[in-house]
């Protein structure tokens, strides 16, 4: 299987961001493929690392692996996007992290706590996390699920919402996100990443905000309040 190379001579005046897939899965899988190439029309520069033994994953070989991909980029420049398996991953990368806040994490159909059968097809995932401090890891923080997940039940995006002091964007009648149930495009991500912060006019030039769902006003000016700080 070839893995997809990380970019050398990466320049910090852009955006960055950085794709963690799920267990079972590559970068090429589910709705990934599309949000690349719509982010780097955009202006985004994107990796999308291929985690090493998707089939049995290991929390400290694809925490290293993300430890690698991150290191070259400034954090206050860079988007982290995880789904599933990939959000833990994140917010392990958070909690060790010294330094600048990342700019945003954008955290999909996550777990991160225990559930029943996570053990049989991982290692080391204790979900052990501070929560006092890891909402002070990133500027901003969004995390989305759909409400007939069969993989990861909603209530385990709730749990971290609540954690993360944020708020949590439900997608009525939609699952794990995956492309066995048809999913190629998730536009919430999209939205999330485009219309949540604020950008440079070098990026904004070439974006329209793409938002697949109206923002509340209040969650809006949240937002924004706490980009602010």
């Amino acid at each position: 299987m070839k893995k997809i190379k990380k970019p050398t001579g990466l320049n910090r005046s852009h955006y960055n961001v950085v794709l963690v897939h799920g267990w079972l899965s590559t970068p090429r899988h589910h709705w990934f493929p599309w949000l690349q190439k719509k982010l780097r029309a955009m202006g985004f520069q994107v990796l999308a690392p291929a985690m090493p033994q998707a089939i049995k994953p290991d929390k400290d070989k694809w925490l290293a692996k993300l430890e690698k991909t991150v290191a070259p980029l400034d954090p206050a420049k860079t988007i982290l996007v995880g789904h599933s398996l990939g959000v833990p991953t994140i917010l392990y990368l958070l909690q060790k992290h010294r330094g600048r806040k990342f700019r945003h994490a954008v955290l999909v159909s996550g777990l991160a706590r225990q559930i029943p059968y996570l053990d049989k097809i991982a290692t080391g995932y204790d979900m052990d996390f501070d929560w006092k401090r890891l909402p002070r890891k990133a500027k901003l923080w969004t995390v989305i699920h759909g409400d007939q997940d069969p993989i990861v039940p909603i209530k385990e995006s709730r749990w971290i919402a609540r954690n993360l002091q944020t708020k949590l964007w439900v997608e009525k009648g939609q699952g794990h996100f995956t492309q066995y149930r048809g999913v190629f495009k998730l536009k919430d991500v999209l939205t999330a990443i485009t219309c949540n912060q604020n950008l440079s006019q070098e990026i904004k030039q070439n974006i329209k905000c793409v938002s697949g769902r109206p923002l509340e006003l209040p969650r809006a000016l949240n937002q924004i309040i706490k980009f602010l700080k």
